[in-house]
């Protein structure tokens, strides 16, 4: 069977560079390429020539802001069927914003297949991110030594490797479209 393209997208618009580097990272471990589209681009003129498989697409910008020519990214997403892994980037203070439980409801209501949520830098709070009820497969670091890093303390826990989110992620989208 041949995978979609998994789209990584901002729960709201981050900023460039923190997103750019974590979907690198994310890119390293997945393999393929990673191509990247703005959301000023026409949603439905890019899905019309993605390739069949292989890589990943970063979408920077809001996916949720209506585009010009009708509809949004997060809507066309839904339409085409294409698997999204949504990526939240924590506040100063260390939670997790409001736009995090609000996407991803916005995923569910246009049917966008979400395949789950990833944090992009700060820590990692196990025992939180099991609280929210989101669908969480862990954290990309602000600065990829941290991976090997244990954190000290309180309830902050080592979140999965890079590879074991990798796996668990390409699991959820072949289960999603089998």
């Amino acid at each position: 069977m041949i995978a979609p393209i998994p789209f990584l997208v901002g729960a709201g618009p981050l900023p460039d560079g923190r997103m750019r580097s974590g979907c690198l990272l994310l890119a390293s471990a997945w393999g393929g390429e990673l191509s990247h589209h703005r959301c000023s681009e026409n949603p439905h003129q890019v899905l019309g020539l993605l390739p069949p498989e292989g890589g990943m697409v970063r979408l920077s910008g809001d996916p949720a802001m209506l585009h010009p020519d009708g509809g949004s990214w997060l809507e066309a997403l839904g339409a085409w069927r294409q698997p999204t892994i949504l990526l939240v980037s924590p506040l100063p203070s260390g939670e997790i914003p409001g736009v995090a439980p609000a996407y991803v409801a916005l995923c569910a209501a246009l049917d966008v297949p979400l395949i789950g949520v990833l944090q992009l830098g700060g820590s990692w709070d196990l025992s939180l991110r099991r609280s929210d009820g989101l669908p969480w497969f862990g954290l990309l670091p602000d600065d990829p030594s941290a991976l090997s890093a244990v954190p000290n303390g309180g309830c902050l826990q080592q979140g999965p490797s890079l590879e074991e989110v990798v796996v668990q992620l390409r699991r959820r989208l072949l289960l999603s479209f089998d």
